[in-house]
Formats: C-alpha cells, sequence, structure tokens
C-alpha cells in the first residue's frame, strides 16, 4: 500500500508542474487610439491620463512627436480585432498574449521603442 501511494503522490507531483499559465492582465481597460497601422507595425496612443505611464513621449526620425504611445507587440492578434488608423479603441496590456504565428508584409513603420502586448476589448 505504500507504493500506490507514493506513486499516486509521485503522479500529482508531476502533473500539477504542467499547469496551463493563465493569461494575466497588467492593466485595467484603458481607452487608446491607433496612430498608424503597416503589417506587423502599430503606434497606439493613450487617451486616459490615468494610464499615461504605460506610454512614452517619443519622436520620429522625421522629427514629429508623439506623447503617451507605444507598439503593440502581439501583431498578428492585434491586427484581427480590425481596428483601423485613427480609430479610438478599448483594451488592457496582457503579459501572456497569444503567440503570433500569422504571415505579415515586409513593409516599415518606425515605431517607439516600448512595446505592449495588448488584448483589444472595443
Amino acid at each position: 500500500m505504500t507504493r500506490a501511494f507514493l506513486f499516486s503522490l509521485l503522479l500529482l507531483v508531476v502533473f500539477s508542474s504542467f499547469q496551463c499559465e493563465k493569461e494575466l492582465y497588467e492593466s485595467k481597460p484603458m481607452r487608446l487610439k491607433l496612430l498608424a497601422s503597416t503589417c506587423a507595425h502599430h503606434v497606439v496612443q493613450i487617451q486616459d491620463s490615468a494610464f499615461y505611464d504605460w506610454g512614452i513621449n517619443w519622436t520620429n526620425s522625421q522629427g514629429t512627436s508623439y506623447e503617451h504611445v507605444f507598439t503593440v507587440q502581439n501583431h498578428c492578434e492585434f491586427v484581427r480585432a480590425g481596428i483601423r488608423a485613427g480609430e479610438e479603441f478599448t483594451a488592457r496590456v496582457v503579459r501572456n498574449a497569444q503567440g503570433d504565428g500569422c504571415v505579415t508584409c515586409l513593409a516599415y513603420l518606425e515605431t517607439p521603442p516600448l512595446a505592449h502586448s495588448l488584448r483589444v476589448e472595443r
């Protein structure tokens, strides 16, 4: 009986270590605006002053300055939300977004050096 108990305990420990990692929200829902978007590059501006710390002030190579912006890290998931440049939307910053495995074009858009993964809530 002791062997069966030890074996059961060992199985319990092994299988409990393979738990799925849950997606964790790092922020509450915030109002955002998509300023520019090309293929896998997206510049997002924070519209809600309570969340300005999630963005940076950034100037691109042409000298255009933006306040409270970041780029989207999980671009494939973001594109599926169907948001167009100029649109406002609601989203949360997430720690563990779904892996991106989509095909994108090679077009380039200069983006800020700060990136976050987003879960769009509309």
